[in-house]
């Protein structure tokens, strides 16, 4: 303010002068004093906000630095992040334009103890030197870690989920334990690191990368299957063998085996899962060219089998949009899950349900023309059971280990959670768990089945998406993240079978949850009512919102209590119209594909959304 006040005072001066001097450029003096305000107000630290401060954690996923500053950042400047341990340098940990930033990557290579952090804005040098500090550095802030644990998934009552490693690598993809008893992981693009519990405490803390693809051969890794000592690999169309040509511990030689699968011809669409049969056949899910149709490309949307030397290549099954993963029994039985279309247009006028696939020799899955139970017959067949819509239903595996209870013995599948972007727009949450699917014989030759949550990630603590499981040689279940790139292990520690039994009951969906399968996924070939109505205030929808309807649906219609206008609007759509929205846009035929049970649930489940 000092060089503002001189300023000034020369302003004044030079007005009073009566000397034959040249007088000062006034608009130019004021703006030097403004720009020198400006400056100095710019100098203002940014507000920590939260935590507070001393504040005491034992969860790291819970550490959420978020703070505040005068003014907006501009595209060459950026928050620097500084966190450190008491009485160490003051380490710089992130550069972000966001005003909050989670710990979790950084906390999960400490140790218990007291932390400081601070915050200050930096604007970086466009030739690409060294950043100028523009704003005063935050005064510090403290907190405390008790205990390192990170608890983001909730599970059954006697089980126990803990963190068993940190993968050096980026986006895992699919896991599988080796000959050793070591956890081997795919990285997306193309790196394999072994895991290992040196010290058995529960944690792998020994992390060797036994492939490094040095030359970026691999794209797209999604898959990987060993046999008699080799490494099988599937990535962007493609199926390659790794081998370790010098015996040296790590793989070096990539030999393709069949190339020119369908692959990115749809965002995300690819070659997937890899798998050996009890055939000793190599089987191989293969993604659709298009979200819904039509099919364009040899043996797209199926299953391939092949020798284990890539010859004799046919269509096993098909009708997949897109099977992520797949797996056998004990009894040489296949399934795969298969992903739901998210592009509604005037040839898909709903949001179809996942699947859960017995996948056998020769028959259609019905992809692109019935999804889930609806329209299938002798020609398609119908799914093991239908999942939420958009839940992005990944790795699966088959558990027939004995470390869980005998009601565990069944399909474990990750669910990544919902990532497109109509689904997005229309509120989706869904997935982001491990669902649970027992399997029950159907006296025909295939299962039905009942899937219930069995991991939830806690979302309250972030973005979390789960994109493999798998079980290892000690019987428990191992969960990959995606974001955080940590793997977990999943144990029953529990001893009352029958109390299990009852919790893994009570762990289902809630009563009114019916009402929200229907709702989410459709049922009996009707459509799921979410296409159209939203489930999140922050969304528009084609049809009004649901949210707190129960409490203006009863002033609607006179003489209709709120049960019976709702009841009403789905069995005939076009009755009663709300102010803005156009009749014959709903789906007309409800009343002759829903029952009087499915209604009813459907009615409950509505008027309980909440605002």
């Amino acid at each position: 303010m000092h060089k503002l006040r001189f300023l000034i005072a020369l302003l004044i001066l030079s007005a009073c002068s009566t000397e034959a001097e040249p007088t000062p450029d006034m608009n130019a003096l004021v703006a030097v004093a403004v720009a020198e305000q400006e400056y100095q107000a710019a100098r203002v630290a940014p507000v920590l906000q939260t935590p507070d401060d001393n504040a005491r954690f034992d969860n790291i996923a819970a550490v959420k630095l978020g703070w505040d500053w005068s003014r907006p950042l501009a595209d060459d400047e950026v928050f620097d992040v500084r966190v450190w341990r008491e009485d160490d340098p003051h380490n710089g940990i992130a550069w972000t334009q966001d005003s909050s930033f989670d710990l979790t990557q950084y906390l999960l290579f400490q140790e218990a103890g007291d932390f400081a952090w601070t915050v200050t804005v930096l604007k970086k040098d466009a030739g690409g030197g060294e950043a100028q500090e523009i704003s005063d550095i935050a005064t510090e802030r403290h907190f405390t870690m008790t205990e390192m644990k990170m608890d983001i998934l909730d599970v059954p009552e006697g089980f126990e989920a803990k963190l068993y490693a940190h993968l050096p690598i980026s986006q895992p993809t699919v896991m599988s334990f080796n000959d050793r008893g070591a956890l081997e992981v795919l990285s997306l693009d193309g790196h394999i690191v072994e895991m290992t519990d040196t010290d058995e405490d529960g944690y792998a803390e020994t992390a060797s990368m036994i492939y490094e693809d040095p030359d970026d051969q691999l794209n797209h890794a999604v898959g990987m299957t060993y046999r008699e000592g080799q490494t099988y690999i599937s990535d962007a169309g493609r199926i390659s063998i790794l081998s370790d040509e010098d015996d040296d511990g790590t793989l070096d030689t990539l030999q393709p085996i069949a190339e020119g699968l369908p692959t990115w011809q749809h965002t995300f669409h690819s070659n997937n899962g890899i798998a050996f049969g009890p055939d000793d056949k190599l089987y191989v899910s293969v993604g659709s060219t298009t979200d819904h149709g039509p099919l364009q490309m040899e043996n797209e949307a199926s299953i391939l089998r092949m020798n284990p030397d890539g010859t004799e290549m046919e269509v096993f099954a098909t009708g997949f949009r897109n099977a992520y993963d797949l797996a056998f029994s004990p009894a040489g039985e296949l399934f795969t899950a298969d992903n739901s279309p998210d592009e509604p247009d005037e040839t898909l006028p709903y949001l179809p349900p996942e699947e859960l696939n017995f996948v056998q020799a020769g028959k259609n899955y019905g992809f692109p023309y019935v999804y889930g139970t609806a329209g299938s017959n002798d020609q398609y067949t119908a799914p093991v059971t239908e999942l939420f819509t958009s839940s992005a239903s990944s790795g699966l595996t088959y558990y027939s280990a004995d470390q869980y209870p005998p009601e565990y013995q069944g399909i474990f599948l990750a669910q990544f959670g919902t990532g497109a972007g109509f689904s997005k727009a229309l509120g989706l949450t869904n997935g982001q768990q491990v669902v649970f699917v027992s399997l029950q014989p159907d006296g025909k030759g295939g299962y039905t089945g009942k899937w219930q949550p069995f991991a939830r990630f806690r979302t309250e603590f972030g973005v979390y998406n789960p994109i493999d499981v798998t079980v290892g040689p000690d019987g428990a279940l191992y969960v990959t993240e995606w974001n955080t790139t940590t793997v977990f292990r999943i144990a029953y520690v529990g001893s009352d079978a029958t109390k299990v039994n009852e919790l893994a009951a009570d762990s289902a969906p809630a009563p009114q949850s019916a009402g929200e399968i229907i709702f989410r996924n459709g049922t009996n070939g009707a459509p799921a009512c979410v296409t159209c109505h939203v489930v999140d205030s922050s969304a528009a929808g084609v049809g009004p919102s649901l949210l707190g309807l129960n409490a203006v649906a009863g002033m609607r219609v006179d003489g209709l209590s709120a049960e019976e206008y709702v009841r009403q609007s789905i069995l005939h759509p076009n009755e009663y119209m709300v102010d803005g929205y156009i009749a014959g846009v709903m789906y007309q035929n409800y009343e002759g594909q829903l029952s009087e049970t499915d209604v009813d649930a459907l009615v409950e489940y509505v008027l309980s959304l909440e605002k």
